[in-house]
């Protein structure tokens, strides 16, 4: 009986450290779990606090487009109203250290479009607003190969591109003092 009994309580030992190692493994996964999704998250809304912050965006539009882009961006409450700055077509050039673009396809022309994507830096953003169609499909491949670009012909789109290229643009505080006024 005594030999059953020490057998008994060998299984039941040995049962017993097979659920505490199962529950610390558990436990161990569950942590490296969490810590891996908070890790895969801090780095894109770091990006995107950083941009938010130090960013502008320059709009560049007719003066009625320009107006409703503008206010557009500053009821959505992500921009500061501070770092939303307008430019006309003859403002081209102060366009050179900017970090994100709002271009409206129908007041520039094809040729100031290309012009202002072909000069930007490779970490710029840069949205163009146009009309269903008013962009050829040999202009749209052209926009097509550079990075960084989105083309959008609905206003409320507008502000979810912006959101996504400022989390997909990198950005440094440095970058912030290369930013025209």
């Amino acid at each position: 009986m005594e030999e059953i009994s020490q057998t008994a309580a060998v299984v039941s030992a040995f049962v017993s450290l097979i659920g505490t190692v199962g529950t610390i493994v558990s436990w161990a996964l569950a942590i490296g779990f969490v810590v891996l999704a908070i890790m895969g998250l801090v780095r894109p809304a770091f990006r995107f606090g950083k941009g938010i912050a130090w960013k502008k965006v320059f709009i560049v539009a007719d003066g009625n487009t320009r107006q409703e882009l503008k206010g557009d961006l500053e009821r959505s409450g992500i921009i500061r109203k501070k770092n939303i700055l307008e430019k006309t077509d003859g403002q081209i050039s102060d366009l050179v250290g900017a970090r994100l673009l709002v271009l409206e396809y129908g007041y520039l022309g094809e040729e100031n479009v290309d012009k202002i994507v072909s000069q930007k830096c490779s970490d710029c953003g840069v949205l163009i607003y146009a009309k269903h169609k008013e962009i050829s499909d040999e202009s749209m491949e052209k926009l097509n190969r550079a990075q960084h670009v989105s083309v959008v012909n609905f206003r409320g789109r507008l502000v979810n591109e912006i959101l996504l290229l400022l989390i997909s643009t990198s950005f440094a505080r440095k970058d912030a003092k290369n930013q025209e006024q």
